[in-house]
């Protein structure tokens, strides 16, 4: 698998063609529907460019990188970030998504599954899901595609996503990939108040800001993105 690698980082950019050109021909034994979701990539200038929370998953799911793994190699090295944004997960709330119909049964799904791993999100203590390790299943639903937990997926807990902290400020965050809050800091969390929300950084190009936050539509994608991977993948 290709990669674009920096020196002393835990984290790169998929660089495969090759496995670009064999996703897109998997996809298509997908619904129409799910097709148009998942067929946002495109290969330029060296790199796999795009991003939302099903494609990256259909792509390269168990490659991934970890929310706290981007976070932290963020933090060490944010020129090369800057002027992108990776999908790192999704952030569950309540038991569906009454504020955005487009989510609620992929809401539904993964507060069904969590619940039972004795796992409850709520809008004070929601649930931060690692797109790592996620599986997708087909659907009718509006994207054609919910997703699936697996034994690989990680799960954290955190008060700190709740929507309570909208707006706050921080700069370095924990071993879990949580914000830890400082009215000094130069970046920026943003959350939602209940439903299921992707999960992303992105770096501003012009200037120190960065903005770790949610974003309902999940299907949405575009050049600026990039897919995040460990560099302790799988050579297969």
């Amino acid at each position: 698998m290709k990669t674009l690698d920096q020196p002393n980082q835990n984290v790169s950019f998929l660089a495969d063609e090759g496995m670009l050109k064999d996703y897109q021909e998997r996809i298509k034994s997908y619904s129409k529907r799910a097709q148009e979701v998942l067929n946002i990539f495109t290969y330029d200038n060296g790199l796999i460019k795009g991003s939302n929370p099903f494609a990256n998953v259909a792509l390269a799911s168990k490659h991934l990188a970890l929310p706290s793994q981007v976070l932290h190699d963020s933090e060490l090295n944010p020129e090369f970030f800057r002027g992108n944004y990776e999908d790192l997960g999704l952030v569950l709330k309540t038991n569906g998504d009454s504020s955005f119909k487009n989510n609620n049964p992929d809401a539904k799904k993964l507060y069904e599954q969590l619940k039972k791993r004795g796992i409850t999100p709520s809008e004070e203590n929601p649930v931060m899901i690692s797109l790592r390790g996620l599986g997708l299943e087909a659907d009718k639903s509006h994207y054609g595609l919910m997703h699936k937990l697996t034994d690989e997926t990680e799960i954290v807990q955190a008060p700190e996503l709740s929507y309570q902290n909208n707006g706050r400020k921080f700069s370095r965050t924990d071993e879990r990939g949580i914000p830890i809050f400082d009215e000094d800091g130069t970046r920026t969390f943003y959350a939602r108040k209940d439903g299921l929300d992707g999960f992303c950084l992105w770096g501003l190009v012009l200037d120190s800001n960065w903005f770790w936050f949610w974003y309902w539509a999940l299907d949405v994608s575009s050049t600026d993105g990039r897919v995040a991977v460990a560099k302790n993948y799988s050579k297969e």
